[in-house]
This record gives C-alpha cells, sequence and structure tokens, in this order.
C-alpha cells in the first residue's frame, strides 16, 4: 500500500492507558462538516464490523451504526491510511488492523437463535394462514421513494402478528394501522383474532388493494385514505386497544406516527407497536423519542432489536446515502441489510398528547439514509 503521507503514528492516552488518541482524532475528522452525530464508540462499532466482513452492506448491518455517520468514519478510516476500498471491498490496511489490535477491538460477532432469526418468538396459530398471506403478499404494489416506502419480508409480517397476540394486544381487540405497505392488517384479519382492523395509508395503490383483498377473504378491515399529517378524525380518536405503524425515521416524521397511533388508543393497558432502526437513528435520536414517550403518558414495555427484515426496495440507487457510499453495489433481492427494533410501548397514564397539523417534508433529516 502506498500511502499519500506517512500512516498515524499509534499513540496511547496516557490518561487511560488504553484508547489511543488517534481515536478521537479519527471523530474529529467523521465529524468535521456535519451535524450528524458521532461518537467514539462508533468507530469502534466500524472498526468491528470491519474485521467481520469486507462488504458494505454486511458492515452497515453490523455495526449498528447510522449510515450517514458510518460513510464519515470511513472516510476519516481512509483518510488516516487505515482503510482502502480498492477493487468494490472495503479492507482494513495493515495499519489500520494494528490500529485495531492496538484497541482491543474484535470481529463483530451476530448470535441469533437460527430458529427463530432473534426474534424469541415462533408464529403459534399465525403460522396457519402464512401461506395464504405469502400467497396474497405477492401480488402488492411495488415499493415508491415517494412516501419513503420500503416493506418487510413476510416472514416479518407474521412474526409481527403473532407477538401481539402473544401479549394480548390482538385477540378480540381493535386495531389501527397506520401505514401498511408492509400488509399488517391482512396478516392480522386472515387470523381472525382481530374484532375490527381500521388502515389508515396515504397511497392509493395500497388502499385500493387492502381493500380488494379484505372483500375477496372476507376480512374485518376498513381502509381509509388518510394522510397522517393531517390529525385523526373524531370517530378514530381514542377508540382502538392496539395500534401498528412502521414510522419514516426522520425525528419529526417519527413523531407524526407515534403521535397519530396514541392518539387512538382508549387508555392505560392500551399498546402501540413501531419500527426503530440503527441505520438512520443514533442514540441521541433514540433518547429523544423515548422522552417522547414517557411525555405522553406511555412507557417502552418491551424492545426488540434487528425483529425487522427489510427486502431491498428497487430505489436504492437514488436514496440519499448512495452518492456517499464508498462501493456502489446493488444488494441482492434476498439479501438483508436494513432492519429495525421492534418497539411496544403501553399506556400507563392517559394518554396525554395534543394532535397537530404537519405541513411539509417530514421524511428527511441529517440522519435520514432511505428517503
Amino acid at each position: 500500500m502506498v500511502y499519500a503521507c506517512a500512516p498515524p503514528t499509534l499513540r496511547r492516552d496516557q490518561g487511560t492507558g488504553g484508547v489511543a488518541l488517534t481515536l478521537k482524532e479519527i471523530v474529529e475528522r467523521a465529524r468535521k462538516d456535519t451535524v450528524v452525530p458521532i461518537s467514539e464508540r462508533d468507530v469502534e462499532r466500524t472498526l468491528s464490523a470491519l474485521l467481520a466482513s469486507e462488504d458494505i452492506w454486511r458492515v452497515i448491518d453490523l455495526s449498528q451504526v447510522p449510515v450517514m455517520a458510518l460513510v464519515r468514519v470511513l472516510s476519516a478510516l481512509k483518510g488516516a491510511g487505515l482503510l482502502d476500498w480498492d477493487g468494490g471491498r472495503l479492507v482494513l490496511t495493515p495499519a489500520g488492523r494494528e490500529f485495531t489490535e492496538s484497541l482491543g477491538i474484535g470481529p463483530r460477532l451476530e448470535l441469533k437463535c437460527p430458529h427463530c432469526g432473534g426474534r424469541g418468538t415462533t408464529l403459534g396459530p399465525v403460522g396457519e394462514i402464512a401461506g395464504r398471506f405469502r400467497e396474497i403478499a405477492a401480488d402488492r404494489p411495488e415499493a415508491i421513494q415517494d412516501y419513503d416506502q420500503g416493506y418487510v419480508t413476510e416472514e416479518t409480517t407474521l412474526h409481527r402478528v403473532a407477538f401481539m397476540w402473544s401479549r394480548g394486544d390482538l385477540y378480540g381487540k381493535d386495531l389501527i394501522v397506520l401505514g401498511d405497505d408492509d400488509l399488517v392488517s391482512i396478516a392480522a384479519a386472515l387470523t381472525r383474532a382481530p374484532r375490527k382492523v381500521v388502515v389508515l395509508e396515504i397511497d392509493q395503490r395500497l388502499v385500493d388493494f387492502i381493500r380488494d383483498v379484505a372483500e375477496k377473504e372476507r376480512l374485518p378491515i376498513e381502509v381509509k385514505q388518510h394522510d397522517l399529517r393531517e390529525p385523526l378524525s373524531p370517530d378514530l380518536k381514542g377508540h382502538f386497544d392496539t395500534f401498528f405503524c412502521d414510522p419514516t425515521e426522520s425525528l419529526r416524521g417519527f413523531k407524526v406516527f407515534a403521535e397519530r397511533g396514541i392518539a387512538a388508543l382508549r387508555g392505560p393497558g392500551s399498546a402501540g407497536y413501531l419500527g426503530l432502526t440503527h441505520c438512520e437513528a443514533s442514540y441521541a435520536k433514540w433518547r429523544e423519542i423515548q422522552r417522547f414517550f414517557l411525555d405522553a403518558g406511555t412507557v417502552i414495555a418491551e424492545l426488540r432489536d434487528a425483529f425487522h427484515d427489510y427486502v431491498n426496495w428497487p430505489y436504492i440507487d437514488h436514496m440519499r446515502s448512495w452518492p456517499h457510499l464508498p462501493v456502489h453495489r446493488i444488494p441482492g433481492h434476498e439479501e438483508i441489510w436494513y432492519r429495525s427494533a421492534l418497539v411496544r410501548i403501553e399506556v400507563v397514564e392517559g394518554p396525554h398528547i395534543e394532535e397537530r397539523r404537519y405541513e411539509g417534508d417530514i421524511f428527511a433529516d441529517e440522519e435520514a439514509a432511505t428517503t
């Protein structure tokens, strides 16, 4: 490897005896001219992922660093002579491997249960409708970028329904689904477990598709075209036991979805389900979201990380982060790299929510990568 300048000297912080000063220098390089949060731990996570894989999509998945932060860290590592990406691979240089070793960093391990994919659930009675649901889902409209769509695998949707059922949030309950390119409403209704299912969806293609399926399968689903930037109608507020949504990942957009869902709940004991990623949400954003939940009178009752596996959408080479990626390779259809946590909240008091009308873009913020 030929360096434009000498590789950095590996120095140790004399105060701690452990973390190299150059780790702080890499963070400073990565933070230059950006407001995206980047920490020393993000650099460590990135290096650990790079020890485990040289593939960009696998590194994104393993590192759990927001993509817009990760690309800055990768660039800083290359600028420091610790990383190269010749030939389409992300390769730690000899200096880079010496650096990671000096920090005591090892390869990232992924130790998922081979039976449940790390979700901690089985399908149980939901397995009885799995075949029919997959047949229906095969004809769904394709995801489009206009509404930041990107649907999960059919297996993920089935596990979502099973999880809700196992927590007493499905059988005999009234369920509202806010945005449904994942077809949670259809899978839930096919089980005949919920008393009623209402869907709010902005995309007319999905509105028509879900309505047609509900009529053909005689499912208790009511579908309404609705832009979630607008408050709920009075007949929907406080009328549901459970809500499900997979929000857009901007902080503003996430709150829009969560606000509408919480406003739809009856009160204490009612539950909501949401998805939240590491790909587009730093822990600073996670903290703001947790504060929002607490202020609304709810608590995070359960969180299952990497519960949701997403099918690769057709506009990957047009998403916001694409020009910033060091390697431009479109992943295969079955190559899972984008995942999110399943978050279950429960109303403790209230709920205390004041619905507002939102205008403009709710999809983008400084950490958004897929819009």
